[in-house]
C-alpha cells in the first residue's frame, strides 16, 4: 500500500486500514504527534555508582594516589614534593555506571461512557503514535483498560486494536480499579519507565503513580474534541470531530480487507436470533438462515450481490409451536427442517417427506432441546431422492422421498438405518454427500447419491484419537480429500490433511496455536490445500504453512459455519452481528446486526 510520505513513520501499523481511512490518520497523527514530547524512558539519572577502574591521570584526591607514589615519598621525600609541585603524581580513576531509566511503557485508558464516540478514535490514534515512539527508542510499549482486570497487551495486529475498541463499558474508573492496577504494576518483573492515563476526569488515581496524563473531552457543541496532554508542562490541541461514515466503520472494527461497502436497505429489521444455534448456509451460498429467538422458526437472509442496489430479502418462515427443530437445511432452493415433538418426527418444508414415528435412542439418538443442529444432508434428482441425517452416537439414518411414480425401495414414511460408527457428514458435490465410518481402528470414506448408492470404501488413516473430520466441496463426485483432527496434550489442535484420489496419503500436517479451532477445508484449483481457523474475534485461514487473518470481529464470535460446496462462512457474535463471508473470493458479502425485537399491538395478544 503506497502511503503518503508524512504517514511514513506509521507504516507499520498504517497497513492494518484501508486506503480511505488513511486521510484521517493523517490529521490525527499531524495534530497529536508534536504535544506528546520525548521519550522519558531513554533519559539517565540519578546518582552514578561505582563501577571498577577506568584508567590513570594526572589529578585526584590523595586516597586514590599510586601505591608506587606512595613508596617514593619514604624513599626520596623531596623527589615526591617536586611531583605533587608540578602535577607529575598518578591517581587512579574509577569507572562510573550512571541509572538507565527503565524502558518499559504502558499505556491505561478510560473504556467507560464518558469515552464513547469520536474520543475511542483519539485512543487508537495515541496507541500507534505511542507505539512508534517506543519502537524508534528501542522501548517497550504494553496498554491496558483501567475497568478491566490489570492484564498488559502488546500492539502487534490488528486484532489488539479491536480489543481495545470491544473493551467499552459503561463503568466509570473507581477506587478498586486504581488499586487493582497499582498492586498489577507494582508486580511486573520491570520498573515502569513511563506511566500513560488516557481519559476524562482521571485526577484522583489512589496511589496510582503516572507520568503523564491525558484528558480527552468534547466540547459543548459536539463539533471538536480537546486533547489536554499533562506532563512535566501542559499541553493542548483541538481536534475535529472526524467524518462520520470512516470514523463509524472504525468504531465497528472494520479495517483493511474487510471494510465493507454500505449494505442495501433491509425489508425490514433481522429479528433477534439465537446464539446457542449456528446459521445455515445454503449449498449454493446465496442463503443464510438463523434461528429465530422469539417466534418458532428461521429468518432467511439472501445475500446481496456485488454491487447491488435493491433492498435485501429477509423472509421469516414458521413451523408449528411446540416444535424442536433438530436438523435444518436447503433443500432445493428452500429452507426445510427435521422438527421433533413428543411423538411425531416431521419434515417441514420438504416436499415429498411425511411425519413418522419418532425412533427409539437405540435407533436415532436425538437432542432433547435445541442445543445444537444435527449434521443433514438433502440429495435428489428427477427420479429419486433421500434425507440423511447424523444423530449424536454416530447413527447415520434416512428416510425416501416419495416421488409418485414407480413404488420406492426402500419404503417411504419409515426411519431406515444405513451405518453405524459415523464421525462426520457433509454435502460435497451436486447431489452427492460424503461420510467417514470408523472400521475397528481404521477409518474409511465413502459418498452416497439420491439412489442410496454408497461407493466403495476409501481407507483414510488411523482412527485412534480421532474426534472431527472436515470435508473439501464443490470439486468432484467422488470422495476428494478429508482432514482429521487430532488433540494435544496441551488442548492444542492438530489437523491431518489426508488426500483419497485411490491411494491414502498424508499430505500435510498443520499444528495450531492455543484458541484456534479449524472449521473448513477448501481446495481450489492446482492451489495447496487451505484450512479455514476461527479464534475468539478472529477469522484466519493457515495457507502454505503460513497463518493469515482474513478479519476480525468487535466482539466474540458466539456460533459460526461454513459451507464446503460454496466456501461461504458465517459467523455470528456475542452481539447478534452476523458477518458472511466468502472465502474463495476473499469479500465480505454481509454484515448487519440480528437484534429486532418483535412488540406486542395493544389491546390484543399477538405479537408482531
Amino acid at each position: 500500500m503506497q502511503l503518503p510520505e508524512s504517514l511514513h513513520p506509521w507504516r507499520d501499523w498504517l497497513q492494518w486500514f484501508a486506503p480511505e481511512q488513511l486521510p484521517l490518520f493523517a490529521d490525527l497523527f499531524g495534530r497529536l504527534d508534536p504535544v506528546l514530547g520525548p521519550l522519558r524512558g531513554q533519559q539517565q539519572g540519578g546518582v552514578p555508582e561505582p563501577d571498577g577502574l577506568a584508567d590513570l591521570q594526572r589529578r585526584g584526591p590523595y586516597e586514590r594516589l599510586l601505591s608506587s607514589e606512595w613508596l617514593l615519598a619514604d624513599e626520596v621525600p623531596d623527589e615526591f614534593l617536586r611531583r605533587a609541585v608540578v602535577g607529575e603524581h598518578l591517581f587512579l580513576a574509577p569507572q562510573y555506571r550512571s541509572h538507565q531509566a527503565s524502558r518499559l511503557m504502558v499505556v491505561l485508558f478510560d473504556a467507560g461512557p464518558l469515552q464513547l464516540g469520536a474520543a475511542r478514535l483519539v485512543h487508537m490514534a495515541l496507541l500507534i503514535l505511542l507505539a512508534r515512539r517506543a519502537k524508534d527508542a528501542g522501548a517497550e510499549l504494553r496498554w491496558g483498560i483501567l475497568q478491566q482486570a490489570p492484564e498488559l497487551h502488546a500492539l502487534d495486529s490488528a486484532a489488539q486494536l479491536k480489543c481495545l475498541l470491544s473493551a467499552r463499558t459503561f463503568k466509570t474508573v473507581d477506587t478498586g480499579h486504581w488499586q487493582a492496577w497499582r498492586d498489577g504494576l507494582n508486580a511486573q518483573p520491570e520498573p515502569v519507565g513511563e506511566c500513560w492515563l488516557v481519559g476524562q476526569r482521571l485526577s484522583a488515581t489512589e496511589g496510582l503513580s503516572c507520568t503523564h496524563r491525558v484528558q480527552v473531552s468534547r466540547s459543548l457543541d459536539g463539533r471538536s474534541l480537546s486533547v489536554a496532554l499533562q506532563a512535566a508542562g501542559s499541553r493542548r490541541v483541538t481536534l475535529p470531530v472526524p467524518d462520520e461514515r470512516l470514523a463509524l466503520q472504525l468504531l465497528k472494527g472494520q479495517f483493511e480487507g474487510e471494510v465493507v461497502a454500505t449494505a442495501p436497505a433491509a425489508k425490514g429489521c433481522v429479528p433477534r436470533v439465537s446464539l446457542t444455534l449456528p446459521p445455515v448456509i445454503s449449498s449454493a451460498g446465496t442463503h443464510v438462515a438463523m434461528k429465530m429467538l422469539d417466534e418458532p422458526g428461521m429468518v432467511v437472509i439472501k445475500l446481496p450481490a456485488q454491487n447491488q442496489k435493491k433492498p435485501i430479502e429477509i423472509r421469516r418462515n414458521l413451523w408449528a409451536v411446540g416444535k424442536t427443530p433438530l436438523a435444518p437445511t436447503f433443500f432445493g432452493r428452500a429452507l426445510g427442517a427435521v422438527l421433533s415433538d413428543a411423538w411425531k418426527l416431521s419434515f417441514w418444508n420438504m416436499p415429498g417427506l411425511k411425519s413418522v414415528d419418532k425412533p427409539c435412542p437405540e435407533e436415532l439418538k436425538l437432542p432433547p432441546g435445541t442445543a445444537t443442529f444435527l449434521p443433514v444432508a438433502g440429495l435428489r434428482n428427477h427420479s429419486s431422492g433421500r434425507l440423511f441425517l447424523l444423530d449424536t452416537q454416530g447413527h447415520l439414518a434416512f428416510w425416501v422421498l416419495e416421488t409418485g411414480r414407480s413404488p420406492a425401495k426402500p419404503l417411504p414414511r419409515h426411519t431406515h438405518h444405513l451405518t453405524n460408527n459415523v464421525l462426520g457428514l457433509a454435502k460435497t458435490f451436486g447431489s452427492t454427500a460424503t461420510f467417514v465410518r470408523r472400521e475397528g481402528n481404521r477409518l474409511h470414506a465413502h459418498t452416497v447419491d439420491p439412489d442410496g448408492e454408497v461407493s466403495a470404501a476409501v481407507d483414510v488413516g488411523l482412527a485412534e484419537h480421532i474426534s472431527q473430520v472436515l470435508f473439501v466441496g464443490g470439486r468432484r463426485r467422488y470422495l476428494d480429500s478429508c482432514a482429521l483432527l487430532t488433540l494435544k496434550n496441551d488442548e492444542c489442535e492438530s489437523w491431518r490433511v489426508v488426500s483419497a484420489d485411490g491411494s491414502a496419503f498424508e499430505t500435510q500436517r498443520i499444528d495450531l496455536a492455543h484458541g484456534w479451532k479449524g472449521i473448513g477445508l477448501l481446495k481450489q484449483d492446482n492451489e495447496p490445500y487451505s484450512l479455514l481457523l476461527l479464534g475468539r474475534q478472529a477469522v484466519a485461514i493457515h495457507y502454505e504453512g503460513e497463518q493469515r487473518v482474513l478479519f476480525t470481529t468487535t466482539d466474540t464470535i458466539a456460533k459460526s459455519s461454513f459451507c464446503p460446496m460454496s466456501g461461504v462462512l458465517a459467523v455470528l457474535t456475542s452481539t447478534r452481528e452476523l458477518l458472511v463471508y466468502s472465502v474463495p473470493q476473499r469479500l465480505m458479502r454481509l454484515q448487519t446486526f440480528c437484534n429486532d425485537q418483535p412488540y406486542k399491538k395493544e389491546g390484543t395478544d399477538d405479537w408482531t
